[in-house]
């Protein structure tokens, strides 16, 4: 079975900017959930205001992105009928990376997901029964992580990129170990730390759409070409 590596790349989430951490927006919301205003995931439907000056602050902000793609892709039949042969990774807008466990189930809840994910980035690593699920990488390149894999078949989905037909394209390359790259950030473009890592960026479609929507449709056909 070929061997599938998903990365959600230049996801929206972080811990609070210590240039906002004592905006007053920020220690108010801090303080309504009981934690330091370090410690908690900045998120641009609370924080708008305080963080419309940050660097990219379009792209930034949006951790919601990140737990519709996982719900979305832990919970598809191509990871739970094949999670030995999958590698799920979360790489994140400051170029952290994130390893999660293709078998971890993550909670559907919004505001318990923002609680683990604060848990992560404080303690870089989420175990239960001595079984890791969450593990932040000590390396910072995805580059390492796929380096086993030919630049040819890693792929970055992009509205910029070559117009493919789906499942087409997979079922031409379903022998194949293959680098699924979607970005999981609201608006811009992928950080060239990305886009080093591929020289094969695609299409699935004309227009701009959701990430999570380009994440089902290439993991299902993905799935489908597998068969």
């Amino acid at each position: 079975m070929p061997k599938t590596i998903i990365v959600l790349a230049d996801s929206s989430i972080e811990l609070m900017p210590s240039k906002l951490t004592n905006n007053e927006i920020i220690k108010r919301y801090a303080k309504k959930r009981g934690k330091q205003p370090s410690t908690v995931i900045l998120d641009s439907s609370y924080h708008h205001k305080a963080m419309i000056r940050l660097p990219d602050s379009k792209k930034r902000g949006r951790p919601d992105i990140l737990h519709f793609c996982l719900q979305n892709l832990i919970g598809s039949p191509l990871v739970r009928s094949n999670p030995k042969t999958i590698e799920i990774y979360v790489h994140t807008i400051n170029n952290q990376i994130l390893k999660i466990d293709s078998e971890t189930r993550l909670p559907k809840n919004f505001n318990r997901f923002i609680g683990l994910m604060e848990q992560v980035f404080i303690k870089k690593i989420i175990k239960t029964n001595e079984k890791t699920l969450i593990e932040m990488l000590e390396t910072t390149s995805i580059e390492e992580l796929v380096a086993d894999i030919p630049k040819e078949n890693r792929l970055i989905f992009s509205s910029k990129g070559s117009l493919i037909k789906l499942p087409e394209y997979f079922i031409d390359n379903a022998k194949k170990d293959l680098v699924l790259i979607i970005g999981a950030y609201p608006h811009g473009s992928f950080s060239e730390n990305i886009l080093k890592t591929s020289n094969k960026i695609l299409s699935i479609y004309p227009q701009s759409i959701e990430a999570w929507v380009v994440l089902n449709r290439v993991i299902f056909s993905r799935e489908i070409s597998m068969h």
